[in-house]
């Protein structure tokens, strides 16, 4: 089983809170990560969970959610940008998926018109 790291950026939390129920009603979980929407009781209602900094233990110490980022393969720069965007009123959704269901993961953003999306390659 092959994981694959899928990012996308939406204007604000409406559209994320949309893309992470649709998530779940297909059988997402708990692969999604939030940045930018701190709004308590993710978990079962949801594909994703919130917040994020718990997450940053795992990936070598990163003290920050850029440096995370860039641990799971977005280049430094991007990352930058997409937190910048954060700070800005939009919501980051990154999911670990199996790579059989990426192209779902992909078709489910693509249809809530992300701002921005990546596939990190790290």
């Amino acid at each position: 089983m092959s994981i694959e790291t899928i990012v996308a950026l939406f204007k604000d939390t409406d559209s994320s809170r949309q893309v992470l129920k649709e998530l779940y009603e297909v059988g997402f979980k708990n692969e999604f990560w939030v940045i930018g929407d701190t709004t308590e009781g993710w978990g079962n209602e949801s594909a994703g969970t919130n917040p994020f900094n718990s997450s940053k233990s795992q990936y070598d110490g990163a003290t920050s959610e850029a440096a995370v980022l860039t641990r799971v393969g977005i280049p430094e720069q991007e990352a930058q940008d997409y937190m910048k965007a954060v700070g800005q009123g939009s919501v980051l959704l990154i999911g670990q998926v199996d790579g059989s269901r990426a192209q779902e993961v992909r078709d489910i953003y693509g249809r809530h018109n992300p701002v921005r999306t990546s596939q990190p390659t790290g």
